[in-house]
């Protein structure tokens, strides 16, 4: 005995570059052994990810089939083809056709059938001896006369019939050749049941699907308020789905777990080390190279995703997030937008320039992470009570770490920079001695005061023979704040309506010895 079903969507989790559907419901089993359909499956269900649940009877076996039928002609109607138009349209006219033909075969009965009267009345009153020729010509032209016109009219309704059966024909015959009927592919998932006693059981179906990929988008907003300044992070889940079902009023979650990723250990390798003699110009030169290098770090620092672990940064421990509400998510590709969480943390802001970049100054927040869970790495548009000011790139955050996010430039302020160096090399020593000078320009053409920190750098050395030293009495002013990898801290009051100059002068020192400086 088969039964077929439909059992709705009760819960997805969408991974990153998948996600696993699951279908619940109550099903009434006879008693006995059968076979349970479960109709309505994505087509791009994955097999061997078929996982079955039952509350009552033993399970034997689960499959997952599929299975094409043509679609019925009323469901396409909407989407017909020019062809298919002109197929339904001629159809029409040959009924018309038909249906005139017919009509006027029945007239054409009624007008014989008529004469016939005619004839046998004439000749009923002549044998009666009672003759009536006037009436008689009279009934005979006009019954002859409707006769001859419905004849006509019957033969070229005869000859439109034959034309429109001709064209629909024709028309059906290329509509046959060039067009096939749509079909559907059906995926069910095929169970074969044993309920001894028989009754309601709970069937819970789950598998994976393909086509459907979700990431972390946030909103910041940055106002005052009575002690300060706050920030309101509000995360969201951008999903896309293709999956060929569609997923309405569910419980949605959302993984950054990999659970195709594969694990395996490490290959042992012979690794031979050598000793040996350096060579004469090894002993002379020592060879040195300036890099940009990024400091990798979590929450203010702004670590950037490794390049052999594209997609979500979460930080290499898998995370689940729960939407705060049921949602329904149509299959077609677009994104929807999700709500997660959000919170709202005190934040502390300054004017940060950073004129080696760019000639702006921007306004820069620091927050806590108070939310519920840790901030994924991903893009965050920002506001601030003026509205919205653009769009920045959040990097991963953990609980109660420290989150840096820059609100926008701000318009009457500006930073301009020249550079200028000189070398200078000891005739007795060979030691070589390059000052570089750094001139900046603030200027501010507001109405009021602001306070402005601005960050130079400077290169750090990690060798003996390379000696770095900011001369402090040709930098002014002082600077606050110089860190171990080399940025270099002003904070500037700049008046209303006014402009500074600021001096930053540094000298990279390197033996006779040292190339490639």
């Amino acid at each position: 005995m088969s039964t077929t079903v439909t059992l709705p969507v009760i819960k997805v989790t969408v991974l990153e570059d998948r996600a696993l559907v699951e279908r619940r419901g109550e099903v009434t089993l006879p008693a006995g052994p059968q076979r349970l359909r479960v109709e309505g499956l994505s087509p791009l269900a994955v097999d061997r990810s078929l996982q079955i649940s039952l509350s009552g009877g033993a399970l034997v076996g689960a499959r997952v089939s599929r299975v094409w039928k043509e679609q019925p002609k009323e469901g396409l109607r909407e989407h017909r083809t020019e062809l298919g138009r002109r197929v339904e349209s001629l159809e029409q006219a040959a009924r018309l056709a038909e249906g005139d033909v017919l009509r006027l075969e029945a007239r054409l009965n009624v007008a014989t059938a008529a004469q016939q009267d005619v004839l046998r009345s004439i000749s009923e009153r002549t044998g009666a001896g009672k003759a009536e020729l006037d009436t008689w010509r009279q009934n005979l032209a006009a019954v002859r006369a409707e006769i001859a016109s419905t004849e006509e009219a019957l033969r070229q309704a005869r000859k439109r019939e034959a034309r429109a059966q001709r064209q629909l024909e024709e028309a059906q015959s290329a509509f046959a050749q060039g067009e096939q009927p749509e079909t559907k592919l059906i995926t069910s998932a095929e169970m074969e049941l044993n309920h001894p006693t028989g009754g309601a059981v709970t069937v819970g179906v789950a598998y994976l699907v393909p086509c459907a990929v979700w990431r972390p988008a946030y909103r910041a907003t940055l106002r005052p308020t009575e002690g300060g300044e706050a920030v309101t992070l509000e995360c969201e889940a951008v999903v896309w789905q293709r999956t060929e079902e569609d997923w309405k009023d569910v419980e949605m979650a959302f993984s950054t777990a990999r659970p195709t990723l594969g694990a395996s250990p490490p290959r042992l390798v012979e690794d031979r080390l050598y000793l040996r003699d350096k060579t004469q110009h090894e002993k002379q030169v020592v060879e040195v190279s300036i890099r940009e290098e990024t400091i990798q770090t979590t929450g203010e620092g702004g670590a950037q995703p490794t390049q052999d672990m594209p997609g979500l940064d979460d930080g290499g421990e898998p995370l689940t997030l729960k939407a705060l509400h049921r949602v329904t998510l149509p299959s077609d590709g677009a994104p929807h937008r999700v709500p997660l969480f959000q919170f709202t943390a005190p934040a502390t802001s300054e004017l940060v320039g950073t004129p080696e970049h760019s000639p702006l100054v921007h306004r820069v927040a620091r927050f806590e992470n108070k939310g519920a869970s840790v901030l994924l790495a991903g893009p965050v548009d920002l506001v601030r009570t003026s509205g919205y000011v653009g769009r920045a790139q959040l990097s991963f955050a953990g609980l109660g770490e420290r989150v840096k996010l820059g609100f926008g430039s701000e318009d009457t302020l500006r930073i301009a920079r020249q550079v200028d160096d000189k070398l200078d090399t000891n005739r007795l020593t060979g030691r070589r001695t390059r000052t570089h000078f750094v001139k900046l320009f603030v200027s501010n053409t507001g109405n009021r005061a602001e306070q402005i920190a601005i960050e130079e750098r400077m290169p750090v050395s990690e060798v003996e023979a390379v000696e770095i030293e900011l001369l402090k009495d040709k930098t002014k002013p002082a600077p606050a704040k110089v860190s171990q990898d080399g940025i270099v801290r002003f904070e500037v009051h700049a008046s209303p309506r006014s402009q500074q100059e600021l001096s930053f002068t540094y000298t990279v020192s390197s033996s006779s010895k040292v190339a490639g400086l």
